[in-house]
């Protein structure tokens, strides 16, 4: 019974360290990630890391293979066969609705301003979403939600900051715009575009899922 007891307490402190944790990535704090230190993609042999250090894939709008062939010196079939071995590794992607085909790093190894701006775009009158769900949506994970909020919080240009929130719904005590007004006003932008708060905290019926994002980020055009 007491070593029962011993392994309950255990879990807990885990169970409450971590959702510390996770809170905590969403607010961010003053040692914010850099939006750009992400991972890097390492291939199978020489010609799979030839193709994944190219800069130019790191850009949206990529690369075709003949243009890849070419720069690593290599035949275009055996080049796309490579490109398809990449893919299937979940190391690069196709540009969708591009034709001829143009291929790119996968998201997670694009998890730029410009690529999180893209996806917060997706995010609808009426919705909101968390720090969080737009790293995931982007790269897989939570480990950019920290630049999620670095990027919304510094870039004149991101769309809709106030529809991020924190995970919990809540409004992130260090939101401001770009005239200094804080969450109050957050909150207020909100209300008028239809999101309903309870004891704080926006209606989780109004959050848009990560997986609706990245869905709408791969089949709908960018709204200029």
């Amino acid at each position: 019974m007491i070593a029962a007891d011993a392994i309950s307490d255990f879990l807990r402190n885990v169970s409450d360290a971590c959702l510390t944790l996770a809170t905590e990535l969403e607010k961010g704090t003053d040692a914010a990630v850099p939006v750009d230190n992400v991972d890097l993609p390492q291939g199978r042999g020489q010609r799979q890391q030839q193709i994944l250090e190219l800069p130019q894939l790191a850009d949206e709008t990529g690369l075709k293979t003949a243009d890849i062939a070419a720069l690593i010196d290599y035949e275009v079939p055996n080049t796309h066969s490579t490109l398809q071995a990449l893919d299937r590794a979940g190391l690069v992607e196709l540009v969708p609705r591009e034709t001829p085909q143009r291929w790119r790093l996968a998201s997670r190894y694009r998890a730029t301003t410009t690529v999180f701006k893209r996806v917060a775009s997706r995010i609808r009158v009426g919705e909101w979403a968390s720090y969080g769900d737009i790293s995931i949506a982007v790269r897989g994970d939570t480990a950019a939600a920290r630049g999620v909020g670095r990027a919304a919080a510094t870039d004149p240009s991101f769309p809709h900051p106030e529809r991020i929130l924190v995970d919990d719904g809540s409004v992130n005590p260090r939101w401001h715009d770009r005239n200094g007004q804080g969450p109050e006003h957050c909150r207020q932008l909100l209300e008028q575009q239809g999101i309903t708060f309870v004891d704080d905290r926006a209606s989780s019926g109004q959050r848009v899922s990560w997986a609706v994002l990245a869905e709408r980020d791969r089949t709908e055009p960018v709204q200029e």
